[in-house]
């Protein structure tokens, strides 16, 4: 059995999934990328988030480097490259999501971004199939299934998930900000995951830190033994409408 496929097995146990579960792998080095077995090529470049179709889709495992990215949100939230001027004053928003060049400069200002330089590439598969260590779990589901891991990560200490996102570059809040804190990410998919990456209208994304995911399953099954389940268990009561056309029928019966 490959090693983390136990681990998929329990994942799927509780939230019963549509796509697969991923492991993503951040790599310091691109011919890091030559170790990983099974490693589809790429024959042109794509948007890292297109990797990750690839892996939670068709369950392949996927590389990409800083030159195999298209997406220059990805880039420089996992610090492939530093973020150039024209970023930081806000021309990847302004007139698109932010009124004004101060609204602008805020939000680019507020994306998470991984030290540059810090990786070179990064690795995604499925995580019933790799054979790398991940640094964390990616998990598409519908709002039910992210419920139940944010009810598995609060079994243990309680409170509540934060969630902090700008709905775009959904690779920085789910990616780096995950690196950057060690805690459950949760991020809308961003418009370029939904035109290219095929995420659905329905669709919610859960990064969970490699360090963090048995504590979360831990807490999913005992929530389970407790009554909260996926899918959600409908409260089934005697359907009236059926008891009253009964006795109608029951009464001209005896006529």
């Amino acid at each position: 059995m490959p090693k983390w496929k136990e681990l998929d097995e329990k994942l799927n146990k509780f939230l019963r999934l549509a796509t697969f579960p991923i492991a993503v792998k951040l790599l310091e080095q691109e011919e890091d990328l030559n170790k990983i077995k099974f490693l589809k090529k790429l024959d042109k470049p794509i948007a890292l988030c297109q990797i990750f179709s690839y892996s939670r889709y068709y369950g392949w495992t996927m590389g990409c480097k800083k030159e195999d990215n298209l997406c220059p949100l990805a880039s420089i939230a996992l610090g492939f490259e530093k973020p150039q001027e024209l970023f930081e004053a806000g021309a990847f928003f302004i007139g698109r999501y932010n009124e004004t060049k101060e609204a602008a400069k805020k939000t680019s200002k507020s994306m998470p971004k991984i030290e540059q330089g810090k990786f070179s590439a990064v690795v995604s598969g499925a995580l019933n199939r790799v054979d790398f260590d991940p640094d964390f779990i990616m998990i598409w589901g519908n709002s039910a299934q992210i419920m139940r891991i944010i009810q598995g990560a609060l079994w243990k200490e309680g409170g509540r998930i934060t969630m902090s996102t700008f709905c775009d570059g959904v690779c920085a809040d789910t990616i780096s900000k995950a690196y950057l804190t060690g805690e459950l990410q949760i991020a809308f998919p961003c418009l370029g995951d939904r035109r290219f990456g095929m995420a659905t209208d329905t669709d919610l994304i859960a990064s969970i830190p490699l360090g963090i995911v048995d504590l979360i399953i831990e807490g999913m099954a005992q929530t389970h033994k407790a009554g909260t389940r996926y899918p959600i268990p409908y409260q089934l009561s005697t359907p009236e409408f059926f008891v009253k056309l009964k006795k109608q029928l029951d009464k001209a019966k005896n006529k």
